[in-house]
């Protein structure tokens, strides 16, 4: 109940909506039980000395068509209430969970994996709508029903009532080890829906990959086997449920088995009357109607819980702390005494670094080095560990999110691009400008010529992450966009690496612009587009290893040699594996 109050709370000012559910539900069962009552008026007429006239049972016929109309039209409305309040509810969840993401780390982000984010965005939550529109307030109706008849019971016998109950308190033996086996395969179950929800994703996402390298068997035969787990353990809880549900289904809506025998004694003994035994009947066979639908929804409230602690568990994570300081007037960038780790693992370590205004400042290194990684904290995608990092000296720590990211432009080898238009992604670095102005940044980024040789032009929509594009042509839309937004730091991690020679150039003849006058950190590919940087930082294992321009790293750095040979040897060699002339 707790947990079901905690999530009504993201249906915000709509919470009323619960009441109304349950009161008009609640009416709605108790319509369809006074019938009962009308015929036991009906049958004592008959047991009276006097026929009742056919006007009157007209009447009773009217009043039996109109509990059952008032039964449909309120369970109609209640139905009505709890499909608002579930959907209003799944929207606040979304939206809290949306704007949770915005301030998390980025690190946790990606450590819960597209398929973990998929599923509490989309199905954890979706699921919720069945137990939110139904589960919840038919459940609380059907109690209530539940316990109005049986109050009226014991009213009217408290003898045939007994009888009754002791058929229901049977009948939930078989519920509560449901209850107790289901909560033992919740676990398992859940475990094998996310396994094959992540290899769905897998399968489709590395499909090309799969293609290429002729690993259909085996990718398939890992793709089938999470979907026969899934289907295994689906199969093994409705087999274990089924027999319980049999079992409390016969047992709850066999009142009559033991009251009809109860009751013959009873009568015969001269201590019930026929009116009395014959409601009493009634009233039995109505009260098992409500305690099934309630034991029907019991499984869902241990879901509930589960699926609130999942979504749930991300609201736990700790927000990224942010400051109130306006943007700075200065935007050199300063890592000072800088240590930062990925779980236990340090890749940062004691960095100090001066990447000054108007320069250029190449990061370089071997793989792991530490070069994307000192990109992103300037970014603020994680706190450091230890040490600090500046722009304008001051720590990033102090700013606003907002005041941070309007002073930054990040192009990164893997800028994601919406299944929106061509414009409308480049737009996306200034919101508010104009048609000329993204039509401008577009020529300066070298993307006009074939925006304008697509289907549609500037109003093409690339399509998911922009697959209707090749690499190189992304890059230089999302080139384009950072053009767009102008900020006075600009960030290359990588940006050309998915580009051939001849984009190559058209890029960094887009970057040339974009980079003029402002503080830019470049993640370097290939060395050979970093040869005239101000300052080039030789990273290694985290730590700064060697600083300084092209020729003076060439001259006193063995491993800045190592990696410009290994370049100049790459670009040296074609893609068939024979030499350039």
């Amino acid at each position: 109940m707790k947990e079901y109050m905690r999530i009504l709370s993201y249906a915000g000012d709509k919470k009323h909506l619960f009441t109304k559910a349950v009161v008009l539900l609640t009416f709605s069962v108790l319509f369809s039980v006074v019938p009962f009552f009308v015929v036991s008026v009906v049958l004592n007429e008959f047991l009276g000395e006097a026929a009742p006239s056919l006007i009157w049972l007209l009447g009773m016929a009217v009043a039996i068509s109109a509990c059952l109309l008032l039964k449909n039209w309120l369970n109609g409305l209640g139905l009505d209430a709890s499909h608002k309040l579930a959907y209003y509810t799944l929207a606040g969840m979304r939206r809290r969970t949306a704007a949770k993401m915005l301030k998390m780390p980025m690190g946790d982000i990606q450590s819960l994996g597209t398929g973990a984010a998929k599923k509490n965005f989309v199905e954890n939550i979706e699921e919720m709508e069945l137990i939110l529109a139904h589960a919840m307030p038919e459940g609380f109706a059907n109690l209530f029903t539940f316990g109005i008849v049986l109050i009226t019971m014991f009213a009217v016998d408290w003898r045939m009532a007994l009888a009754a109950l002791a058929t229901i308190i049977i009948g939930f033996i078989p519920v509560i080890f449901m209850m107790i086996d289901g909560l033992k395969r919740m676990t398992p179950w859940y475990a094998a829906n996310q396994k094959m929800t992540d290899t769905i994703i897998e399968y489709i996402s590395g499909m090309e990959v799969i293609k290429v390298f002729g690993q259909q068997s085996r990718s398939f035969k890992k793709y089938s086997e999470s979907a026969e787990a899934y289907r295994d353990e689906t199969l093994a809880w409705y087999k274990a449920s089924f027999n319980y549900m049999t079992s409390y289904t016969i047992l709850l809506t066999a009142a009559l088995l033991v009251m009809l025998p109860v009751g013959i004694l009873l009568y015969l003994g001269g201590t019930l009357t026929l009116t009395t035994f014959v409601l009493s009947l009634l009233l039995g066979m109505s009260v098992g109607i409500p305690a099934t639908r309630i034991i029907n929804f019991l499984p869902q409230f241990p879901q509930l819980k589960y699926k609130a602690a999942k979504i749930e568990s991300m609201f736990d994570i700790p927000d990224m702390p942010e400051g109130n300081k306006a943007a700075p007037e200065r935007h050199d960038v300063a890592f000072e005494n800088v240590t930062f780790a990925y779980g236990d693992t340090d890749v940062i370590k004691n960095l100090s670094l001066t990447m000054p205004e108007n320069t250029v400042t190449a990061l370089i290194g071997e793989s792991g080095a530490g070069k994307s990684t000192v990109a992103k904290l300037i970014m603020r995608f994680w706190d450091v560990r230890e040490g600090s990092v500046k722009i304008g000296g001051a720590d990033i720590r102090d700013f606003g999110a907002d005041a941070l990211m309007d002073r930054i432009s990040y192009v990164s080898q893997d800028d994601f691009l919406f299944n929106v238009s061509i414009r409308e992604n480049i737009r996306y670095g200034r919101p508010d400008a104009s048609d000329d102005e993204v039509t401008r940044m577009a020529k300066a980024a070298q993307c006009h010529e074939f925006i304008m040789e697509t289907e549609n032009g500037y109003d093409t929509v690339v399509g998911s992450s922009g697959d209707k594009l090749s690499g190189g042509q992304k890059q230089r839309i999302c080139v384009a966009r950072a053009l767009l937004k102008d900020a006075p730091v600009v960030i290359l991690d990588e940006a050309t690496s998915f580009a051939d020679p001849e984009n190559e150039d058209k890029i960094q003849e887009a970057l040339s612009r974009l980079i003029a006058g402002k503080t830019v950190i470049i993640v370097a590919h290939r060395l050979s587009t970093i040869t005239g940087a101000d300052n080039i930082v030789l990273l290694a294992n985290g730590e700064l290893a060697d600083q300084g321009k092209h020729e003076e790293l060439l001259a006193r750095s063995a491993l800045y040699q190592k990696l410009w040979d290994a370049h100049q040897e790459s670009m040296d060699w074609d893609i068939g594996g024979g030499e350039n002339v």
